[in-house]
């Protein structure tokens, strides 16, 4: 357990609080945790999960410019749904760029579980795109990633990040159904 760690797990842990509460401030907060687990994920050889945090700070930029574009006075968002046409583009593309990415893991790097990580990676894409939209399958994209990031952690004795997921697991349960309440409130208006 190094301190690079321990500093992710609390910026992520403070970014999924306050994004089950749907505020902003989960943009900013996030992109602190992903820069450090960048550092981290580099250090383990999980090249996947390093490429994705520097993805994660763009995405993180993008959220938190349309979480502020969006949002009420309280600083709060508002949820939507994916249509079915966009449920079916999200799960095709996420099963061929996790083919796609762990081939390349394979051919180009002395990567760790290609394939677990290169799907734990795409869903984690998917549900931080899909969180900037403000969409309420986020959280469902985040729960499978949860799951399987637990047993990769584990897998590679860091113990830390494992159980922190399985806190965020948790969340991402919260985090639904929170959204879902939301979603049935502005519905029923």
């Amino acid at each position: 357990m190094s301190a690079i760690e321990i500093g992710a797990v609390i910026f992520s842990l403070l970014s999924v609080g306050f994004a089950i509460r749907r505020s902003v401030w989960n943009w900013p907060l996030g992109i602190i945790g992903v820069a450090l687990y960048l550092v981290l994920f580099y250090e383990v050889k999980l090249f996947a999960d390093m490429i994705l945090q520097a993805v994660f700070v763009v995405q993180g930029i993008y959220g938190w410019y349309l979480w502020t574009k969006n949002r009420n006075i309280d600083h709060i968002v508002n949820v939507a749904v994916l249509n079915l046409k966009q449920r079916l583009l999200i799960t095709v593309a996420i099963v061929m760029f996790s083919i796609l990415w762990a081939e390349a893991l394979i051919r180009y790097t002395e990567a760790s579980m290609p394939y677990v990580d290169a799907l734990a990676s795409t869903l984690s894409f998917a549900a931080t795109w899909t969180m900037a939209r403000r969409k309420i399958e986020c959280w469902i994209l985040w729960i499978t990633a949860d799951i399987i990031y637990i047993g990769l952690f584990w897998y590679k004795e860091l113990f830390l990040s494992s159980g922190i997921y399985t806190l965020f697991l948790v969340l991402a349960v919260i985090g639904f159904i929170r959204w879902n309440k939301n979603l049935i409130n502005t519905a029923s208006h």
